[in-house]
């Protein structure tokens, strides 16, 4: 079983807002209150999260998670955060080279010793989350000093819920 207490600093890599409150931020707080920094990058605004896009447009949703996402970054003691500024829901189709990049650029900027982020099926099988995945495993894989990566996970009764 991991040791939580020797996680180090944490970064957590994501594709929207609300990925790290359900799959990393018990984990992030828990590296704060351990003295440790707990840092994030979310590819997107997750603009095109919605069933009913009359009521949310793409603009209004963006700047509405992004006001989440900061008061649950908040609320688990992490200050440093990085968009992106993918558009949501098209990150299967980006270079891959790219968002590897920018995710090694982070990793550089932020030096953690642990990463997490979703599994190489995105979790839930979302694209967004499988590319996300995709490069932040080659940025660490790629690293001068490659820090510990984990894959977040649920269970199967989570997942059906």
């Amino acid at each position: 079983m991991l040791d939580t207490d020797d996680l180090g600093t944490i970064l957590g890599v994501w594709a929207h807002p609300d990925d790290e409150a359900f799959l990393s931020a018990g984990l992030m707080a828990r590296a704060v209150d351990r003295g440790h920094r707990g840092a994030c990058v979310t590819a997107t605004p997750g603009e095109r999260g919605t069933s009913d896009p009359a009521a949310w447009p793409p603009e209004r949703l963006g700047r509405r998670r992004a006001l989440e996402l900061r008061a649950s970054l908040a609320a688990a003691g992490v200050t440093d955060h990085r968009f992106l500024g993918y558009v949501d829901g098209t990150l299967d189709q980006a270079d891959d080279r790219n968002g590897t990049d920018r995710i090694a650029a982070a990793l550089a900027a932020v030096e953690p010793d642990t990463v997490v982020t979703f599994g190489p099926d995105g979790a839930t099988g979302h694209l967004d989350h499988a590319a996300v995945s995709r490069w932040a495993t080659r940025a660490v894989v790629g690293a001068a000093r490659p820090p510990r990566l984990l894959y977040a996970t649920t269970t199967a009764e989570f997942t059906r819920r």
